[in-house]
């Protein structure tokens, strides 16, 4: 019984609403959140700060998290992922038939699954085994790795002794062979047959030679006697390089740009006019398409503005310390995210409404991931503030306030004092120990 009383203060603070946003709850411990996303769909969620936390979204989507990120269990509608950082991640597919493909893996040995065309598969690494249906490839065989492997992509087939270093290509879109770094051979073939591309070495990376888009009527052609001299030539394209990296230079005839580089320090032109000048780390810009972005003493001072089909983004970054991101859209307004690290960080939607947050503990923005599980711990302080109300939030609740023209007043410990201020003047309600008065 001598718990009795924090239960029933439990109780009572777990029906207490914030006034910055929907959160219910005993923060940081325990909250109830309800969201509305970039789709308009709403997502339920449930946290048990800082050991567990259950979501729901429509139409099916749920998921789990166990000490974010360590374990994570996301289900949707086709796909359910699996991990538990960093030894076991599983993750399976259900197809419109209703047959499930499944791949997993414990590290560092164990890789297993299952898939309904190809069967299922198992590998003990790095003893032998076969994986199917990831890492790009249909499937891989390998034995005593990195003795011997073999990759196959459709009707490709790559084979590796002591990878990297041997390799040997069969098949209809690739032939060749490599011995690093003394020497390789290798073709590309399209799909009816005819030369795509073709590169070789010798003694890599000294003498280099590559020839690109054979099928077309643009091909190109690079060859590099590293590090004296390299070119890469096409119709619409010449870049060279001399003592590399000591000067380098660029011109793209197609989109009229030129760039000319001494080591780190670059300038360009862009329709015969200047457009970039990089001289790191001291101060750079560079103009194109719509995007401006420059630096001073990087990467200290860092400015971006981007244009496109009317909508403006503007971002400002004092590393770490400063961060500001306003975007302009004729449709859907102006919103803006700024950041003052690691004392606060506030948002303001197209509304004008503006949420705010300190301290900042993390100088980067993680909405699903960080933030979403573990910030509202470090959120000391929490107000909002919009056309016609405000509202404040102290150490998770301990006090708060609000005030506008429909309410208003102050909380302590969610009820052990309060007083609400309704519309009009004698409209007025006192709590004490959680009892009208």
């Amino acid at each position: 019984m001598k718990f009795s009383w924090l239960i029933a203060l439990l109780m009572l603070l777990s029906g207490c609403v914030t006034p910055i946003d929907s959160d219910r709850g005993v923060p940081p411990f325990y909250i109830e959140r309800s969201e509305t996303l970039a789709n308009g769909s709403v997502r339920e969620s449930q946290h048990f700060w800082p050991f567990y936390s259950h979501s729901t979204t429509p139409p099916d989507r749920e998921e789990i998290r166990v000490l974010w990120p360590l374990f994570i269990d996301r289900i949707d509608t086709r796909v359910r992922k699996t991990w538990l950082l960093p030894l076991y991640h599983r993750k399976s597919y259900r197809h419109d038939d209703g047959r499930i493909d499944t791949d997993a893996f414990l590290l560092p040995f164990f890789l297993w699954g299952s898939d309904p065309d190809e069967g299922d598969y198992f590998a003990f690494a790095p003893i032998g085994g076969t994986i199917k249906g990831i890492l790009g490839k249909d499937r891989i065989d390998f034995a005593l790795f990195p003795l011997w492997a073999r990759l196959q992509d459709r009707q490709q087939i790559t084979t590796y002794w002591l990878f990297p270093l041997v390799e040997l290509d069969e098949g209809p879109l690739r032939t060749g062979f490599r011995v690093f770094p003394f020497y390789s051979h290798s073709r590309g073939f399209s799909s009816s047959g005819g030369a795509r591309d073709e590169s070789k070495y010798i003694l890599w990376p000294f003498w280099h030679q590559s020839s690109t888009r054979l099928d077309t009527d643009n091909p190109s052609h690079a060859w590099w006697l590293w590090p004296f001299y390299g070119q890469i030539e096409s119709k619409t394209r010449l870049a060279r390089t001399i003592f590399y990296p000591v000067w380098t230079e660029q011109h793209n005839y197609r989109e009229q740009t030129s760039t000319w580089s001494f080591l780190i320090w670059t300038v360009g032109t862009l329709r015969d006019r200047w457009n970039r000048f990089q001289f790191a780390p001291l101060w750079g810009f560079h103009e194109r398409g719509g995007l401006k972005n420059g630096y001073f003493l990087w990467p200290f001072w860092q400015w971006e503005d981007h244009q496109t089909a009317g909508r403006t983004r503007q971002v400002r970054r004092l590393f770490p310390f400063w961060r500001s991101i306003v975007d302009v859209d004729p449709e859907r307004g102006t919103r803006s995210r700024k950041l003052l690290w690691p004392l606060a960080r506030w948002n303001t939607d197209a509304d004008g409404k503006t949420t705010a947050s300190a301290p900042a503990l993390l100088p980067f923005d993680g909405p699903q991931g960080f933030s979403w599980s573990h910030g509202r711990a470090g959120q000391l302080i929490r107000w909002r503030k919009s056309e016609d109300s405000w509202g404040l939030e102290i150490l998770w609740g301990l006090l708060t306030a609000e005030g506008g023209e429909e309410k208003g007043g102050f909380s302590i410990l969610g009820g052990l004092l309060s007083r609400e201020q309704g519309g009009r003047p004698d409209d007025t309600r006192w709590r004490l120990l959680y009892i009208p008065l």
